[in-house]
């Protein structure tokens, strides 16, 4: 007698039970070999599909509050993926919620989820019918669900239950080692880009520590500009150039317009910039150059505060010498020694210029001053409310230099040859003073103009306010110069002509290009203007005075 038909069932049963259980530990050993989630999820989507036989695997993660479709395995598109779904919502919300395994044998047309557009549109173009679903828990986590389906209606049995939850209690464990393995990965790496941070830091910091230390060589050695811009090129690779506050270079090549800025600042605002071409170093970043270039900024702040103390005290020593020069009685050989100490050759003076600060303000004239002294290689100094500048070259050259540096605005400024020495100079800061004095009394403030220009006017009125040197010529010549204006003829000219040439008719008619009748016609008419005393010596001088100083009103507002 043959064996039994039950007992061929049970047999065939042991059998399967026994293939499917080698193949959970099969599938454990592989999957506890995996150590990246990724991996470990598209196994398990495999695994599940086969084991069941069914059409479509997908495993759902628990994104803090949500369930998303994190990979598919069997799907005909790729609608399902990313899908998310809140608690309980759907069958993968319901395992969630329940902690149990739950299944479907017609999903599509079960009454008993609650149904999302996204999730119900994905399982109709996958044609979805049967779906068993098992939760992924790893002690008392929950990580997610796993989920086998079919494309026609399927009655899940018991087996089909337990096969998949022990599948997924592999998978959830793979599931958490991995993850594990990727935080370890993750922490690694985050520990890897921290040290390389930190040499990079550490590293910054080495450099910017050398190019102090170079830069303070530089500054206690007395270094220029010149060898900041040096240690900065090689320190880090930077085309530095250094410019003032006016954009002008002071060191360094010209750097491109793209090119990093960093202002040099003083306590009374900024000085300058620092300007570097972009490096061309491997591995130098905008804020490690801007580091190094406010180091170096700082440096040059220290140069010029420098310069500018040295400067200031070079003024003032200088002023002092002025100021004894010229308001004192102090021996000349004293004063020559005093003056060559600090860089002054009173023999070699062969121009004064007095600055006078009006219209401009005390900053701006002594910031033409500086500039006018260094045109004529000159010197500059302070004294009395002035400007003075003693210099090595004549009258034209400084007027020539005075007119260049004459802006829209200028200050007023008178200039006087000296004849070298002490007695020279002090003769010369004099007229060059009263010039400027006269030119301010003319009411020309802002102009230039030598002691030779104004004559014997400077020596007379140069002590005149402007307001007296207009009452004085509008007295005398008043109605000379409105008879002239409302007829238009030139009566005032006419009459200087002829006090100047001494009352001589010929040299008069000459000089003016007149017939002797045309030059009689308008000395009568001079008389019915200003009356027969104008003849008298002592009035005529007046006269004469007043239209010259009329005329150099006139000639220096041109």
């Amino acid at each position: 007698m043959g064996p039994r038909h039950d007992d061929v069932q049970s047999l065939e049963e042991l059998r399967r039970r026994a293939d499917e259980l080698s193949v959970l530990n099969d599938l454990a050993r592989r999957l506890a070999a995996l150590h990246d989630t990724r991996e470990v999820l598209d196994e398990v989507a495999r695994q599940a599909r086969r084991l069941l036989g069914a059409d479509v695997a997908y495993i759902m993660l628990l994104r803090g509050d949500r369930l998303r479709i994190e990979v598919v395995d069997g799907a005909m598109g790729s609608a399902m993926r990313g899908i998310e779904l809140a608690p309980a919502q759907g069958l993968g919300g319901q395992v969630l919620a329940t902690g149990r395994p739950l299944w479907s044998g017609d999903y599509l047309h079960d009454s008993r989820f609650r149904r999302t557009e996204g999730a119900e549109s994905a399982a109709q173009s996958e044609q979805l019918g049967g779906i068993l679903g098992v939760p992924l828990v790893v002690g008392d986590d929950t990580l997610g669900v796993l989920l086998a389906a079919e494309r026609r209606p399927r009655p899940f049995v018991d087996h089909d239950v337990e096969l998949l939850a022990g599948l997924a209690a592999h998978a959830a464990l793979a599931l958490r080692t991995a993850d594990l393995f990727d935080r370890e990965r993750a922490a690694a790496a985050e520990l890897r880009q921290a040290n390389a941070t930190l040499r990079e830091i550490s590293e910054s910091r080495q450099r910017a520590s050398d190019l102090r230390d170079v830069l303070n060589e530089v500054v206690i050695r007395g270094g220029g500009l010149p060898e900041v811009v040096a240690a900065l090129d090689r320190a880090a690779g930077l085309t530095v150039e250094v410019r003032d506050a006016d954009g002008r270079t002071l060191a360094g090549e010209r750097a491109t317009d793209d090119g990093l800025v960093v202002p040099v600042d003083l306590p009374d605002g900024r000085v300058g910039d620092l300007v570097a071409s972009p490096p061309d170093a491997a591995g130098a970043t905008d804020e490690d150059t801007h580091r190094l270039l406010r180091i170096g900024a700082t440096t040059v702040a220290v140069l010029v505060a420098s310069e500018r103390s040295v400067a200031e005290a070079e003024l003032r020593t200088r002023g002092e010498l002025v100021h004894a020069l010229l308001s004192s009685d102090a021996d000349e050989d004293s004063l020559v020694r005093r003056a060559r100490a600090v860089g002054i050759d009173l023999r070699a003076v062969a121009a004064v210029a007095v600055v006078e600060p009006e219209p401009v303000g005390v900053a701006h004239a002594t910031a033409y001053a500086a500039r006018l002294a260094a045109d004529l290689r000159g010197w500059s100094a302070t004294h009395a409310g002035r400007v003075i500048v003693l210099a090595p070259t004549g009258v034209e050259d400084a007027r020539e230099a005075a007119a260049r540096l004459s802006a829209r605005e200028a200050p007023t400024t008178g200039l006087a040859a000296a004849a070298g020495g002490l007695a020279g100079v002090r003769a010369a800061h004099e007229e060059a003073r009263q010039t400027a004095a006269l030119l301010l009394a003319l009411g020309r403030p802002g102009t230039c103009a030598a002691a030779d220009d104004l004559g014997l006017y400077r020596s007379l009125f140069s002590g005149s306010g402007r307001e007296e040197l207009a009452t004085f010529v509008r007295t005398t010549i008043g109605p000379l110069l409105d008879h002239d204006r409302e007829r238009q003829r030139d009566l005032a000219t006419t009459l200087e002509n002829y006090l100047e040439h001494a009352r001589h008719h010929a040299r008069t008619c000459e000089a003016l290009h007149i017939h002797p009748n045309t030059l009689y016609q308008r000395l009568d008419r001079v008389t019915e203007v200003l009356g027969t005393q104008w003849k008298e010596p002592g009035r005529a001088l007046e006269l004469q005075v007043a239209l010259r100083l009329h005329r150099l009103m006139a000639e220096l507002s041109t």
